[in-house]
């Protein structure tokens, strides 16, 4: 056991001897949350456009232009403002856009005169001011509709604004009018053409994970892809400045050479491990009870795969050879098991494969760790599947060994 933990020592020693590298991995989670917190943006506020409204006309139909343009959810912030003050802003590029309504604009809404609007864009913006002009044609459309639908009950209205309140008979004409054209529409609007369904959402269910929830786990596993793949070359430089030649003179067992590699990748790994847990912790809501279970998770799945790429350096001829098949392996273990795309964005024939590679059983499981509901039975199939693999690459490697050490 002593000669493990020996070997275990001088690997991680050898590794903070080339701190690029061991900046490089520690580095990769860091930067991805980094990339990820801010593709998520979920603590920036929406951008609105601000509508500065220059009422000419100042009826009661205009004055309502400004709170309706601001109502519920819509993305426009209104402000009246005189016209010397609006020129002065937009020319400023303090506002989105200036809308003019000029004397008349309630006459020509009901149809009895006619107005012309004039809106004044920010050249400096270039989505908010669309939102508004899409506003200002929508306000057109809906005045042409409403004017040949129910134009002479409006006008009817028209005619009595300043003569004081209709009599009875005027009010009984107006009513049968609007009923009639309501019932000549029945038929296209009601019922209406689109039902829209309501459903409560379930206060039990679990929230929609964020984007950074969905991607992280997947980065670190790449990460470790990385530290597996540069970490289990070391077996040739052992085997280069005659350490193994060596080795096998003593009675020590080559296994407790690799036993010793395995646990050093496994250090470096959960180093990397914790970096980027403790980012999830900050940015990404994760709960600093689930790191210690989620950070084993982490430098065993990482290990295990060291495991694995062991086995393709030691049946290669020749260390670049050695790489070459490791990458081999590397990439598609990547592209498959959830470290380049999530599952949850990739094909469902992909996902089948991916989800019982080494590397998407590890991702699958971290992300129940770090944000889902851990089932023991879920983390023990994955236990197996990811360990029965590592155990037999770990056992004919160390088969290997011998003959790799003379060759």
């Amino acid at each position: 056991m002593r000669f493990v933990l020996v070997t275990t020592v001088k690997d991680v020693r050898r590794r903070l001897a080339d701190p690029a590298a061991l900046v490089l991995w520690i580095g990769i989670p860091l930067v991805l949350s980094a990339l990820l917190n801010f593709i998520a943006g979920t603590n920036s506020a929406a951008p609105r456009a601000r509508l500065l409204i220059v009422d000419q006309d100042n009826t009661v139909l205009s004055r309502l232009i400004p709170t309706a343009a601001g109502q519920g959810n819509s993305p426009i912030d209104t402000q009246v403002v005189t016209l010397d003050q609006g020129r002065r802003l937009i020319d400023a590029g303090d506002a989105t856009a200036l809308l003019i309504l000029p004397k008349g604009f309630q006459a020509a809404v009901f149809g009895t005169g006619a107005a012309n609007l004039r809106l004044l864009t920010n050249p400096s913006q270039r989505i908010l001011p669309g939102i508004v002009q899409q506003g200002s044609e929508v306000l057109v459309d809906a005045a042409f509709y409403v004017q040949r639908l129910f134009g002479g009950p409006i006008r009817r209205i028209a005619d009595q604004t300043g003569k004081g309140p209709p009599d009875a008979a005027d009010v009984a004409v107006i009513a049968v009018e609007i009923n009639r054209q309501i019932t000549a529409l029945q038929g296209s609007l009601l019922p209406p053409v689109i039902s829209v369904a309501t459903k409560a959402a379930d206060p039990a269910a679990a929230p929609t994970p964020n984007f950074g929830q969905v991607f992280l786990p997947g980065m670190l596993f790449m990460s470790f892809l990385f530290i597996a793949s540069g970490m289990s070359g070391d077996i040739w430089d052992e085997k280069q400045h005659g350490t193994l030649r060596r080795l096998m003179a003593t009675p020590q067992s080559p296994g407790s050479l690799l036993l010793g590699k395995l646990l050093a990748g496994a250090a470096v790994s959960a180093v990397v491990a914790l970096v980027g847990l403790l980012a999830a912790v900050m940015q990404f809501d994760l709960a600093w009870s689930r790191v210690p279970l989620a950070l084993v998770w982490c430098a065993f799945g990482s290990s295990a795969i060291m495991a694995l790429l062991m086995v393709m350096q030691t049946s290669a001829g020749s260390q670049r050879g050695g790489e070459l098949l490791a990458s081999v392996l590397t990439f598609p273990l990547m592209m498959l098991g959830g470290s380049f795309f999530p599952f949850e964005s990739m094909p469902a024939w992909m996902v089948g494969i991916g989800q019982w590679t080494p590397n998407g059983l590890a991702v699958a499981r971290l992300k129940d760790l770090m944000y889902g509901s851990v089932s023991p039975a879920a983390l023990g199939v994955a236990a197996l599947g990811i360990g029965i693999p590592a155990a037999a690459a770990f056992a004919l490697t160390w088969r290997r060994l011998w003959s790799f050490a003379r060759a």
